[in-house]
């Protein structure tokens, strides 16, 4: 039976306009600014026009299941670190793409492959593939490939295994905006109209 995960997003304040009580706080997806997706193609070319990349060689793809492929927006970001460059981040987190997928601990028809960490490991981001259907990113305070969670009762793993984003490069999108917003708002940087639009959705209920 295919699980049907919590949606949530582990995020940063935004200033004053969104508050956390801690680094990171789970905000519902339904509170979050809608975006303009209009412009994801798999090039990330809003972020890095023309951006190079080398094979995706860091990662053991052959260790994929069967009718499991990686999708070509993830395989593109993953091998340019121009594009990686481009993400800032106002908690220290880094790509840190893993070596080999590994079995989802609640879904064993099912992979994981790390991509993203925080420097404490309070928050690690991967993405979700199952058998012919379209991979997801989650989000778990976590580290989801150790020995050992086969101890913990399978309800509580997927309560700690939040569905962040229906597609990486939308998963990226907001994250590089969030990060940059945060910079924005709490250090001075420069904002651009789609920052200011994201954040007009927080102050205009102020």
């Amino acid at each position: 039976m295919t699980i049907d995960f919590p949606n949530g997003w582990w995020g940063t304040d935004l200033g004053a306009a969104r508050a956390s009580i801690g680094t990171y706080e789970l905000y519902p997806i339904e509170s979050l600014p809608v975006v303009d997706e209009s412009r994801f193609d798999g090039t990330f070319s809003w972020l890095a026009p023309g951006a190079p990349h080398d094979p995706l060689r860091a990662m053991d793809v052959a260790a994929l299941g069967e009718h499991i492929a990686l999708p070509a927006p993830f395989k593109r970001f993953m091998s340019s670190q121009v594009l990686m460059d481009a993400i800032p981040s106002c908690t220290g987190c880094d790509f840190d793409l893993a070596p080999r997928p590994v079995p989802s601990p609640v879904e064993p028809s099912a992979q994981l492959v790390r991509f993203l960490r925080d420097q404490q490991d309070a928050v690690i981001w991967y993405l979700y593939l199952r058998p012919g259907a379209e991979p997801f990113v989650i989000a778990s305070p976590w580290l989801l490939e150790v020995v050992g969670l086969e101890e913990v009762d399978r309800d509580t793993l997927i309560a700690n295994m939040v569905r962040a984003s229906e597609g990486f490069e939308q998963f990226i999108h907001r994250f590089w905006l969030e990060n940059s917003l945060w910079f924005s708002v709490n250090e001075g940087d420069e904002s651009t109209d789609e920052m200011n639009l994201y954040l007009a959705h927080y102050t205009a209920a102020i």
